[in-house]
């Protein structure tokens, strides 16, 4: 029988979402008026199980590209360069993030995201600062002072 590759990612996604929704019932509430702790993470995973049905569908229809079992050995990972780039730098982000806090922390890791996979040149670089901290300045803004959420503030900066 011949797999698709859509048919084991959305298998994956499925089972993941499955783990992921059973956890979301042990949430801790804590106590706020409105919605629980839990209610945005069960719709996003719902979400997700539906698209990820959806493509488990299709996938059964679509019978390109399918692979023979074994042959995942020789797949050919440097394709995947760009999602690995991704993985690393959000594992990185998520060390640092105690040390850092969320606003530099997140500058830099949108900095970095964008010159890794956007290029280097001097217009490119600046380009990729002014975004950075506009975008996770304005984002930390809204949590930080619209919101009144507690974001961590790292070690560098103590602001409160």
């Amino acid at each position: 029988m011949k797999i698709n590759k859509d048919t084991i990612v959305s298998i994956f996604l499925l089972i993941f979402c499955g783990i992921m929704i059973n956890s979301s019932y042990y949430i801790e509430d804590p106590g706020y008026q409105g919605m629980k702790a839990s209610y945005w993470p069960r719709i996003i995973l719902w979400l997700l199980s539906i698209m990820s049905l959806v493509m488990l569908v299709k996938s059964f229809a679509n019978k390109v590209d399918s692979i023979k079992a074994g042959s995942l050995s020789k797949i050919n990972y440097m394709q995947f360069k760009n999602a690995l780039i991704c993985f690393g730098m959000f594992i990185f982000f998520l060390t640092f993030l105690e040390y850092l806090g969320m606003l530099i922390g997140g500058i830099l890791f949108v900095f970095g995201l964008l010159t890794f996979l956007g290029g280097f040149s001097v217009k490119k670089l600046t380009n990729h600062l002014i975004i950075s901290v506009v975008t996770i300045g304005v984002m930390w803004s809204i949590f930080t002072f619209g919101l009144k959420v507690i974001l961590p503030e790292g070690e560098l900066i103590r602001i409160w």
